[in-house]
């Protein structure tokens, strides 16, 4: 079956790594700022709120459509694509849910455009669609509601039917 989301977002790769202890800003210091510089769209995101390279892709899918058809709520892609990887309806709750601070241990960083970037030190390529744990998608914000719907489905997939709800959210 044809996936637009992977058609259009071949040039992404993504890694988990994780972090020490107050490591978050140096972090975005010594990777993220240079990446940058070169043209290069990183988004740095705590890895208990990404469910997979599928998450990732159809969040990056839907941002980059966003923005092409001038409904994006930010100027840059990794915010866009920071917002409708949250599920969330604005900006301000997208960054609260999703982003590094000094008590984050895992971190996954996905590259969203062409350009050189190189992982550092121990990061491991993320999997396509891991199994999502009750705990995990709770605390990502999927309601009991939700949960009862899933009768054998990947429980991943409730995070993606929420990406793509941003759109209608937006609204």
């Amino acid at each position: 079956m044809r996936d637009p989301a992977s058609e259009a977002t071949t040039d992404m790769t993504a890694w988990s790594a994780k972090l020490g202890p107050g490591e978050a800003e140096s972090f975005l210091d010594k990777v993220v700022k240079p990446a940058t510089a070169n043209g290069v769209e990183l988004l740095v995101v705590r890895a208990d709120m990404v469910f997979g390279m599928d998450h990732l892709r159809s969040a990056l899918y839907h941002a980059r459509r966003s923005m092409q058809e001038g409904r994006n709520a930010s100027d840059s892609l990794a915010m866009e694509t920071l917002l409708y990887a949250s599920g969330e309806r604005q900006l301000s709750s997208a960054i609260k849910k999703m982003s590094i601070d000094e008590q984050t241990e895992e971190i996954v960083v996905a590259k969203l455009n062409e350009g050189s970037f190189e992982p550092v030190g121990d990061w491991q390529r993320l999997s396509d669609s891991p199994e999502g744990s009750i705990e995990r998608l709770v605390r990502f914000g999927i309601t009991k509601e939700e949960l009862s719907t899933l009768k054998g489905r990947n429980p991943a997939e409730l995070v993606l039917e929420r990406v793509a709800a941003v759109d209608i959210l937006k609204k």
